[in-house]
């Protein structure tokens, strides 16, 4: 079974019409057969070095995927057609990609930056990803490499058998870099821009508002002055005209295919891979959504030795720890089935669901390859489907956010 990439043209340049929630399914099932991929996280700013510079075109053009990263771009999308699709940041691909990859055994190569500032974040992720295999932390120089220093890198990073690389060099470096190593480096290659100094907290990110309205260019341009007033006064007022001049024009918005179909068998994600147990126990569960603190639930765990008969849920909305509401809400999460995801997102209709629950009951079989298999649904929504069951069970209902 083959599918393609929805793609849409923004600016003469590609962008991938995918949530955020789908495009990190996608890039974990391609990380997880180490493919070669290119992924990027485009801006105002990208797209216009793209209509500028006929050699960065190419660059975007040749993509696996070209994330809409600035809210600019998203409400483009919108406006085009792809009412539900919502920002793809950088730095929400970059924790919801370690937490995912700490809980899937794919490893992580961190390349670029500043050695203080990969020291920092290392830190950081080890506190809050202790499960995450961390395949390789390699700063760059800012001269070029040499042939053999390029070819000694792509040997460390192939034999540490990482499936995810971050690549930490600034727009359009990290982006030049990336494409020039397509096919030499297994794995996917994702350019994050600043997102490790953020991350690492030597750099502070907006609030969640002022990203949301699109004035996180202004928050960075307060932040940094000096180096980002040239870059912004270049490239907003030709971006915003020629933005216009797009939605303006009469056009037709076409799905391009990518050059590299993607395949069943790349596309699905191993239910029993995802499915773990890490955090499985509903006080821990409870913990990672921030609904009650590690210390509420040690005294929990200390008062269950005390009355065994007793289980953890009781405790905690016995003692005010947290209301019924919310310990029903996270039971039923985690309890929650595929078919009734697809129930919800209107996928499948409750006849169809049940004629393939009676038909898994007489020949057996995990229901979402039954229903691939008799194309009720394309092996690309069973691996988003399994992406959220996997995410509501275990963090609740919906991607994190920093």
């Amino acid at each position: 079974m083959k599918m393609s990439i929805p793609i849409t043209n923004i600016l003469g340049s590609p962008v991938t019409s995918l949530r955020l929630e789908e495009q990190v399914s996608l890039i974990l099932t391609w990380a997880k057969k180490h493919q070669s991929k290119v992924v990027y996280l485009a801006n105002s700013h990208m797209l216009m070095e793209a209509y500028w510079n006929l050699h960065f075109a190419r660059v975007l053009e040749k993509a696996d995927i070209v994330s809409p990263d600035g809210m600019p771009l998203v409400w483009m999308l919108r406006l085009m057609g792809f009412r539900n699709q919502n920002r793809v940041a950088g730095m929400d691909v970059f924790v919801n990609l370690c937490r995912l990859a700490s809980v899937t055994d794919i490893s992580v190569f961190f390349l670029g930056s500043t050695p203080e500032v990969l020291g920092s974040m290392k830190r950081k992720l080890e506190k809050e990803f202790p499960q995450l295999s961390i395949a390789g932390i390699e700063p760059l120089p800012f001269y070029p490499l040499t042939t053999e220093e390029d070819e000694a890198l792509i040997e460390k990073i192939n034999c540490s058998g990482a499936g995810l690389i971050f690549v930490c060099l600034g727009c359009p470096k990290q982006e030049n870099w990336i494409a020039h190593h397509k096919d030499k480096i297994n794995g996917v290659m994702i350019g994050v821009g600043a997102v490790f100094a953020v991350y690492a907290g030597l750099q502070k990110r907006a609030p969640r508002l002022v990203r949301e309205f699109g004035f996180e260019w202004l928050y960075r341009l307060m932040q940094e002055p000096r180096r980002l007033w040239r870059r912004y006064g270049k490239t907003i007022p030709p971006f915003m005209y020629l933005a216009i001049k797009q939605l303006l024009t009469p056009y037709k918005r076409k799905l391009q295919k990518v050059k590299r179909d993607l395949t069943q068998e790349n596309i699905i994600l191993d239910l029993a891979t995802l499915d773990t147990k890490k955090y499985s126990k509903i006080g821990e569960i409870l913990v990672k959504q921030n609904i009650i603190t590690k210390d509420f639930l040690e005294e929990a765990l200390l008062e269950q030795k005390k009355h065994p008969e007793l289980k953890i849920g009781e405790i905690l909305v016995q003692n005010n720890f947290v209301s019924s509401s919310q310990l029903n809400k996270v039971l039923s999460n985690q309890n929650i089935k595929l078919g009734q995801i697809m129930l919800e997102k209107s996928l499948v209709s409750p006849v169809k669901l049940k004629q393939t629950l009676k038909y898994q009951t007489d020949n057996g079989g995990l229901i979402g390859e039954i229903m691939v298999n008799k194309n009720i649904i394309t092996a690309e929504s069973l691996s988003y489907l399994l992406v959220e069951q996997y995410w509501r069970k275990n963090f609740g209902s919906s991607f994190i956010k920093n």
